[in-house]
């Protein structure tokens, strides 16, 4: 009896031994608006430059980058579309403390037949690209999954970072993104 409440606790308790471990190898490294929480009233994408203009009115959709509550964590994500005109983006460029590993997030999407959306990642060393990274979206899938975009180690010293999301350029394709992060194994 006593070898099995032994075996039992060694049971519950090792998980936890595990995600300290995991937390203790890896840095966390925030990207502004990474998690896409911050709009303005417009709906504009805060800390983000992107080819979206909600106010805009054309004779086609010109809210390609827009505000959802479809979200894997926190209130709010990113939808791209592509509006049988131009492809939508968005641009992120930050100062970083250090080189990242990879990138984190979470994606779902329907991809038309053929079409493809992109995360790139550039990190500079004084306004040159020192690594990088890319995610190439090219299926569909119904629910939000993880995604780990790995990122070159060429250069060890690197001051800035640049995430660009590129939607896709077929109708009816659509790109959720949510929970951006960097993490720096080590």
């Amino acid at each position: 009896m006593k070898a099995l409440t032994i075996f039992i606790t060694v049971l519950f308790t090792l998980p936890f031994f595990g995600c300290k471990k995991n937390i203790a190898d890896q840095q966390i490294i925030p990207i502004p608006n990474g998690d896409f929480e911050l709009w303005d009233d417009v709906p504009n994408l805060l800390s983000w430059e992107t080819n979206s203009c909600p106010a805009c009115v054309p004779p086609y959709e010109t809210y390609i980058v827009q505000k959802v509550t479809d979200v894997s964590k926190g209130r709010f994500a990113a939808k791209f579309i592509f509006n049988n005109v131009y492809n939508s983006f968005a641009n992120n460029k930050f100062s970083i403390p250090l080189h990242p590993t990879l990138l984190t997030g979470y994606i779902k999407s329907n991809i038309a037949n053929g079409d493809t959306a992109i995360i790139h990642v550039d990190l500079f060393s004084r306004n040159n690209i020192a690594d990088n990274g890319n995610f190439y979206e090219t299926s569909s899938h119904v629910n939000y999954r993880k995604i780990e975009i790995q990122i070159s180690q060429f250069s060890s010293a690197v001051d800035s970072a640049l995430i660009r999301i590129v939607g896709g350029k077929k109708q009816d394709t659509e790109l959720y993104i949510d929970n951006l992060v960097f993490l720096k194994n080590n």
